[in-house]
């Protein structure tokens, strides 16, 4: 995936990573010298005087830092090089493919419901985690034929939801949001030398092995037919050298967090370089892979002097967009499908569109009206019911015109891209306005309700008009597409983090809020988000015509009288504003987005108004069936309605992409 030009010039890249790795020796030795004289550095390593409180800091706290930064690099550049190998894409690392992901969801949950075993066998659990979600994304991605961007889809959704259900957890036992949100973030604080000394070993072994499979793993290079003709069992190499992969993700898990990026990173960086053969490329992306971490825990370090400190599984997260877009620039240009017709045409759309909103009144009824007491489970009287209005209806009917207004935006988005995959949630819209959002928060001294929506509006509207232009050069290709917004939502995750490290104040508020938290809406808030989502809902249809022209492309609508420029920047703003006051509502991530359109195109709605009408309704019945969920399922504790509607829509997306491979 080098360029020719790149081929010329394989010096760059190792200038460069020369340079970080003087820049970070240079900040480590500059803090040392401020804590302690030179002379005195020996005997901190090898012997701290225990009275000297400068001595125990740098031999408990600033070495092991910096010998775990160099660990971990290094076995994530390894774990991303054998990841690539064997699935024969440059998009894999541990953290695309879920595996982080899955080994922090394991540890994190057998720290709360079984802390004992999560002490004696913390590598274990890790490497079961990863290898459970590695499992899940090659099982979804097998009707694909294992493509690389089936392989990136799944893992990253898998990834969305492992981020839920670990946020549903710390809820759940009402446990700190920012407590969790270091730990899955990546951190490279230690206070003694117990991680690096479980590290270590672990490392090795893996260089070891890596070492006895790099010769086998240089043939999977060849076809499967070349391969098995020098008689190389691939089922085995495979299976050995995931399972080597996986071990150095978990095991890097299991002692610093979630670091994203670095296994994707560094090979890309040992290609640029000039290694062209495997070993040297494993030999380079350990080495990179360290210089990468160190130099960026070293700017995280003197970033601190001005601020709190950043994780920096959250900084390295920047890395992941712009290496995704190259990589997918790269790729084979294919022509865009058009968006699927449904199954089955609606010959009774009136009817369809009755009988939903017949269920969604069901929905809000029971909502409103049954629940769980010191009884047990039991329908309030219609007194019982008026005196629960207070404190149910504002947060059903924020989280109802929530449903509707990502219903609506990923309706639109879907119908501009072609694409039935894609969401507001998906393609980083919502994470732009949930960015404008926490822009504003930081920087206003103080805001209203409509400030805030134009912040969000603002960041959606940069989201989505930074997919479309990266997706143009692939002529909106569906994958490519999702891929492009994955990008963007990586790279505005990760400085939301950045962000959330700051430790202000006023964040601690925006962490409960980005789960998706209805608990503290207002009957003022809840007014006036009924009251903006039946504005937009009310213009949508004055641009129906567009949407049923765009899905035909853009030579078939042009040649219709379509201006395409014009229709798909209102359509752009509208998909945006509906995004941003369903995030502002909800947080930024649910599927419904995804879900409620889907749903309707199932019921056989195929044009845009129909279309959008019923995607509503479905959209507004999703989100109530969460709140109610998240309101009961725990009780007396609650769950987010946003979080409970990706705990729904993330396992129903990765179902989508298995069914659409068969």
């Amino acid at each position: 995936m080098i360029s020719a030009q790149d081929r010329h010039r394989p010096g760059a890249a190792a200038i460069v990573v020369a340079f970080l790795l003087a820049a970070a020796l240079v900040s480590t030795a500059t803090r040392l010298s401020e804590l302690l004289p030179v002379h005195d550095w020996w005997q901190v390593l090898v012997s701290p005087d225990l009275d000297s409180y400068a001595q125990v800091l740098v031999h408990d706290s600033v070495l092991p830092r910096f010998i775990i930064a160099l660990l971990a690099g290094g076995a994530l550049g390894l774990s991303g090089t054998i990841f690539q190998q064997v699935l024969r894409t440059p998009l894999a690392d541990p953290s695309t493919l879920g595996v982080s992901a899955g080994a922090y969801l394991a540890l994190a949950a057998a720290g709360l419901w079984a802390p004992a075993l999560a002490a004696s066998m913390r590598e274990a659990i890790a490497l079961a985690g990863g290898l459970t979600a590695f499992a899940l994304v090659f099982l979804i991605a097998w009707p694909h034929r294992l493509s690389p961007i089936s392989l990136i889809l799944a893992g990253l959704v898998i990834t969305f939801v492992c981020g839920a259900v670990s946020a549903a957890i710390s809820l759940s036992y009402n446990l700190g949001m920012s407590g969790l949100f270091v730990w899955a973030s990546g951190s490279l604080t230690q206070n003694d030398w117990s991680a690096v000394s479980r590290l270590f070993p672990y490392a090795a072994l893996g260089c070891l092995g890596a070492a006895f499979l790099a010769r086998p793993l240089g043939v999977l290079s060849l076809s499967d037919e070349g391969a098995r003709s020098l008689g190389l069992s691939l089922s085995a190499v495979r299976l050995l050298s995931i399972l080597l992969a996986v071990m150095l993700a978990a095991f890097t898990v299991s002692a610093v967090g979630v670091i994203g990026f670095v296994g994707f990173a560094a090979p890309f960086i040992a290609r640029a370089s000039g290694a062209r053969r495997l070993p040297q490329r494993m030999i380079a992306s350990v080495v990179i892979g360290a210089v990468l971490l160190l130099a960026a825990d070293e700017a995280l370090q003197q970033a601190a002097r001005f601020m709190r400190e950043i994780p920096a599984g959250a900084a390295t997260g920047l890395l992941g967009a712009p290496l995704i877009a190259i990589f997918l620039a790269r790729l084979p240009i294919v022509e865009t499908p058009t968006l699927p017709a449904a199954e089955r045409r609606n010959r009774r759309p009136l009817l369809y569109l009755a009988m939903t909103g017949v269920v969604l009144l069901a929905l809000i009824w029971i909502s409103l009206s049954l629940g769980p007491s010191l009884a047990g489970w039991s329908f309030a009287s219609p007194s019982q019911v008026q005196s629960l209005l207070i404190w149910r209806l504002p947060r059903l009917a924020a989280a109802a015109a929530a449903g509707i207004l990502f219903a609506l935006s990923g309706t639109i988005i879907q119908r501009m891209t072609g694409n039935p995959m894609a969401s507001p949630e998906i393609i980083g819209v919502s994470t732009g306005a949930a960015l404008g959002i926490l822009l504003l928060v930081l920087m206003a001294p103080a805001f209203t309700p409509l400030t805030q929506l134009g912040a969000a509006a603002a960041g959606a509207i940069v989201s989505l008009v930074a997919v479309l232009l990266m997706g143009r050069r692939s002529r909106y290709n569906p994958d490519h597409v999702l891929l492009f917004g994955i990008a963007i939502n990586t790279a505005f995750a990760a400085l939301i983090a950045v962000l959330l490290g700051t430790g202000l104040p006023k964040i601690y508020g925006v962490l409960q809020w980005m789960a998706g938290s209805t608990y503290s809406t207002t009957p003022t808030q809840a007014t006036i988000a009924v009251v903006v989502a039946a504005i937009l809902l009310s213009i949508a249809p004055f641009f129906t015509r567009w949407l049923d022209l765009l899905p035909l492309g853009a030579a078939s609508a042009k040649g219709l009288g379509l201006n395409i420029s014009a229709s798909r920047a209102v359509l752009l703003l509208l998909s945006a504003l509906s995004a941003a006051a369903a995030t502002l509502l909800i947080g930024p991530l649910s599927f419904v987005g995804l879900m409620a359109p889907h749903i309707a195109r199932t019921l056989g709605f195929q044009r845009a108004l129909p279309h959008m009408i019923a995607a509503a309704l479905a959209g507004a019945a999703l989100t109530t069936i969460a709140d109610f969920v998240g309101r009961v399922s725990l009780f007396p504790n609650q769950l987010p309605v946003g979080i409970v509607s990706t705990l729904i829509g993330g396992p129903y997306f990765l179902w989508l992409m298995r069914k659409q491979g068969r």
